[in-house]
C-alpha cells in the first residue's frame, strides 16, 4: 500500500512531512485562513439567510421590537 510523504496538518492545512507531522506548529495567519476557507459556503450563505429570516413572520416581529426598544418605548 502506498503512503504519500507529506501530509495535510487537519488544522492549518499545510503540507507537512509525514515524519514531522506530530512535532509541526501551525502558523497563525495559514490556520486562519484555513478556517475561513472551511468556512466559506457558511459566510456566503449569511446574508440570504438573514434576509430570508427577517422576511418571515418572527423576523419582523423581531424587528419591530427592537425599533420598539430603540425608542424607549419598551
Amino acid at each position: 500500500m502506498f503512503f504519500p510523504s507529506r501530509m495535510p496538518c487537519a488544522h492549518c492545512g499545510a503540507s507537512v512531512d509525514h515524519a514531522a507531522l506530530e512535532g509541526h506548529t501551525c502558523d497563525t495567519s495559514r490556520r486562519m485562513d484555513f478556517q475561513l476557507l472551511a468556512m466559506r459556503r457558511g459566510i456566503d450563505a449569511f446574508e440570504g439567510d438573514l434576509r430570508a429570516y427577517l422576511a418571515g413572520n418572527e423576523g419582523r416581529f423581531e424587528t419591530w421590537l427592537a425599533a420598539l426598544k430603540v425608542r424607549g418605548a419598551a
